[in-house]
């Protein structure tokens, strides 16, 4: 019996998306065997996911912010994996002694292809150099190989290198990888007068503990040098005079997720684009659209707006002692500016956008200073402020929830009867229905045979709801509802409001709760052994 009642109070506490947990903290009345459930719930309940702020009148809104667009460090560019391939070998055939330089501090510069961007040094967030070395030398040989421009803490990158002599025409093989996270890199070459270029210097010997070996021209050195999936961590330079198309593309917006139809209309929609430029990079940006979409319903709603297709200058940020300054771009759009309030009535599940940037429009006028912090990037983002002033019409949320019920016992449950009482202090009335889904997600029945209708709280003249309006509701679940309740893993909850004193808007005030109680009167049939 407990198992079956647990399960009712369960179905019921989904009602309330957020409130599961309140609904689960049962109090059990041995006299009628009967869990009784008792919670009171605010607007921050019913409104999961969202950040509800009181107005001085005590009026609610919703604060909401979403990332429309960030800029990648990919985007501006990205240090391809480059391999150099180094044959080293004597000009005459030489006898070396044990602890003699085959190489000598030999210096090499490779030069990245990173078409118009000039790097003059990054710290590496991550990447690897493979280092692969083939010896004909018919004696061990040691290596030292350096990358005099690469430091971590201050020290040089630098390893030591044992290869195997050769037997015959078989080379003496090293092969070994080296995590390079965290190095600062100088590009600038040899003598610093390059860019985007890193040197290495490379020493060889025969090994002090050999023997004297005869080197013939033909018994060459190769070593194969991969500069391996290097991603910047931090990078300065000039990012060169480019443009960048961007989109068409969709971002996710998750505010609405759980309504499956109905009407919202607002009384008022703030909704501020902002653009935070946290890179030593001036831009030019110009916005080509910026779309509300609700795929449920098929509907696009494009911004109207002089934003749309005007050039947005945005200067460069700035840092000192370890800090960046960002530079920022805000455009309000209003009721009176814009088209942005149906567009948030569109209940849109994904904004589209297409987007142009010009990096550094007005050419190298830093000094080949740009700069760019790998966690911090230029975004396109959307604070936007929506007063709780609406109508709502059949105004249907929807959500998928998972059930687990074991037939251990259970199965001597016949039928029940669930009474819910609702005290509503809320100005919207709701109607609410589970399906039972099976194993496709399809419904396959209701379990609810007639509409359950929570009423509105009634209003004063002001459309301010006074007191609370009480609804009892006497639900049976029959046997033969049981046995698919058995079958299922899941359920679907929707619930459809409507506001009062329609077409007026009503405001939700922060005072405003509804208490819930249920209540289970369950049929059992005890089995004699």
């Amino acid at each position: 019996m407990n198992k079956k009642i647990i399960f009712v109070i369960l179905l019921f506490s989904s009602f309330f998306f957020s409130c599961r947990k309140e609904l689960e903290k049962v109090s059990w009345d041995a006299q009628f065997l009967a869990p009784l459930v008792n919670t009171s719930l605010d607007i921050k309940n019913l409104l999961t996911g969202t950040f509800i702020q009181a107005n001085a009148d005590s009026s609610l809104k919703i604060v909401y912010q979403n990332d429309i667009y960030k800029l990648s460090m990919d985007t501006l560019f990205k240090i391809p994996d480059t391999t150099v391939l180094q044959p080293y070998t004597v000009p005459i055939q030489l006898t070396f002694n044990p602890g003699d330089a085959v190489i000598n501090n030999s210096l090499s510069e490779t030069t990245y292809n990173l078409h118009n961007v000039q790097l003059r040094t990054t710290t590496v967030k991550s990447g690897t150099i493979l280092y692969t070395i083939k010896s004909l030398i018919k004696e061990v040989t040691t290596f030292k190989y350096s990358i005099p421009c690469a430091k971590l803490n201050g020290v040089p990158f630098s390893i030591n290198i044992t290869v195997p002599a050769a037997v015959g025409n078989i080379p003496g093989i090293y092969s070994q990888s080296f995590d390079m996270s965290g190095y600062v890199i100088d590009l600038t070459g040899i003598n610093n007068n390059k860019i985007n270029t890193i040197y290495s210097s490379l020493t060889a010997s025969v090994s002090p503990l050999g023997q004297a070996v005869l080197v013939n021209p033909a018994d060459s050195l190769i070593i194969n040098n991969t500069f391996h999936n290097f991603i910047p961590d931090y990078a300065k330079g000039y990012f060169g005079q480019t443009t960048f198309n961007i989109g068409p593309s969709e971002t996710k917006f998750d505010m609405f997720k759980n309504i499956v139809g109905g009407s919202l209309h607002l009384e008022d929609v703030n909704f501020d684009l902002k653009i935070e430029n946290p890179i030593g990079l001036d831009a030019r940006i110009y916005i080509n659209n910026l779309s509300s979409i609700n795929t449920r319903t098929g509907t696009t709603i494009a911004l109207t707006n002089s934003i749309v297709g005007t050039p947005i200058n945005i200067n460069r940020a700035s840092e000192s002692g370890g800090s960046v300054f960002s530079t920022f771009a805000n455009f309000p759009l209003t009721v009176s500016n814009s088209n942005i309030k149906p567009m948030i009535e569109n209940l849109p599940d994904k904004f589209g956008y297409s987007m142009q940037i010009i990096a550094n429009p007005l050419g190298n006028v830093s000094g080949s200073n740009d700069f760019i912090h790998s966690d911090k990037l230029m975004t396109a983002k959307m604070d936007m402020e929506i007063p709780l002033s609406l109508v709502a019409t059949d105004l249907t949320l929807a959500d998928t929830i998972p059930l687990n019920i074991s037939n251990n016992g259970t199965q001597n449950v016949k039928s029940a009867t669930i009474t819910l009482f609702v005290d509503n202090g809320f100005p919207f009335d709701a109607a609410l229905q589970f399906y039972i889904l099976n194993t496709s997600n399809q419904a396959v029945d209701s379990l609810f045979s007639v509409v359950n209708t929570i009423d509105a709280a009634p209003l004063n003249s002001n459309l301010r709801a006074i007191g609370k309006k009480h609804t009892r509701l006497a639900i049976p679940i029959t046997a033969g509802k049981m046995n698919l309740l058995y079958n299922t893993k899941k359920l679907k909850l929707k619930v459809k409001f409507n506001t009062s004193a329609q077409p007026s808007y009503v405001k939700i005030y922060s005072d405003y709760s509804i208490d819930v109680k249920l209540v289970g009167d369950v049929n059992y049939m005890v089995q004699l052994k």
